[in-house]
């Protein structure tokens, strides 16, 4: 839910946020694991959904926790593969827990049983639900202090048809209906904000690339593992060392996960505004993981607790 898509389905009619930047990468993995545990990219190291696991010596999809190859959840766990290394993380909802404060995190079913989650969100009561609507009637049945809702419908819909589209204003309607809704008869303070926003792609760059390894990252945060880059110049592509990543910011704060030598890149390819790189034909029409405006700039929405 970037600030691209409310500004351009909805205009000035919703002003009430605060703008807040995500995090680079501008990707589901690394910024959900960061409100999950509170700590910094640098210090998770779950930078991105493809991502080398150095416990693997491969190439995974972390959220998953499966090789790239694999449709189901947790093939790589009951390979014998442990999660330990990626998903061992102190979460919120634990210190929460220490404290006397309950709390329970509603997440897709389809994705409530998996490694992801049963690890980010110890101390929280983990409750499954099947769509927009069903997340929102559980909302009231809660009891809990805090309650944390993820909701992936609006992503889903922008990676396949586009931030600017239709169906993404239909989407985000929806979304914001149901938040109207649960403003009006509930009691308690209201905080909404988003991983990241998506960018609309307008063209695509597939490059013959030979690497020992397969691509990490996204086509808008090329993770590249021991490639040569003869057929990455002149189309205007940034490239970032995995030297240059390690040593600045980008990653944010704190002490560096002992791991992320090895799963930072040895290059990292940013595509200008508007354009996807990857080395297969893909068809998605909105993707992140970028330093864009559209990828970065997000909401912060704070609805105070009825009086």
């Amino acid at each position: 839910m970037g600030i691209n898509v409310i500004k351009t389905h909805f205009g000035d009619k919703f002003q009430h946020y605060t703008l807040l930047t995500s995090l680079f990468p501008s990707t589901t993995a690394n910024v959900l694991t960061t409100i999950l545990t509170g700590l910094s990219p640098r210090e998770h190291g779950i930078l991105e959904y493809r991502l080398y696991y150095e416990v693997f010596g491969n190439v995974i999809k972390t959220l998953p926790f499966s090789p790239l190859d694999a449709s189901e959840n947790d093939v790589l766990l009951k390979m014998g593969v442990s999660p330990e290394k990626l998903f061992y993380l102190p979460t919120v909802f634990e210190k929460l827990e220490k404290e006397g404060i309950k709390s329970a995190a509603l997440i897709r079913r389809e994705y409530s049983h998996t490694s992801y989650t049963h690890n980010l969100l110890k101390g929280a009561n983990i409750v499954p639900y099947s769509s927009l609507e069903d997340a929102f009637v559980k909302i009231s049945k809660r009891k809990e202090a805090l309650l944390f809702v993820y909701i992936d419908y609006l992503d889903t819909v922008e990676h396949r048809y586009g931030p600017n589209s239709p169906q993404t204003a239909e989407m985000l309607g929806k979304i914001l209906y149901q938040l109207e809704n649960l403003r009006r008869r509930e009691i308690g303070a209201i905080m909404v904000t988003a991983d990241h926003g998506l960018v609309e792609i307008k063209r695509k760059i597939i490059l013959d690339l030979h690497c020992p390894f397969p691509l990490g990252g996204s086509p808008r945060d090329v993770f590249l593992y021991s490639c040569n880059l003869d057929d990455v110049e002149g189309y205007g592509i940034e490239i970032l060392l995995k030297k240059e990543i390690i040593s600045s910011n980008i990653l944010g704060p704190g002490e560096e996960n002992i791991a992320l030598e090895k799963r930072v890149p040895d290059y990292l390819l940013l595509p200008p505004e508007n354009v996807g790189v990857w080395d297969t034909s893909f068809e998605l029409k909105g993707l992140h993981g970028g330093l864009s405006p559209e990828e970065m700039l997000i909401p912060f929405i704070f609805i105070p607790e009825k009086s």
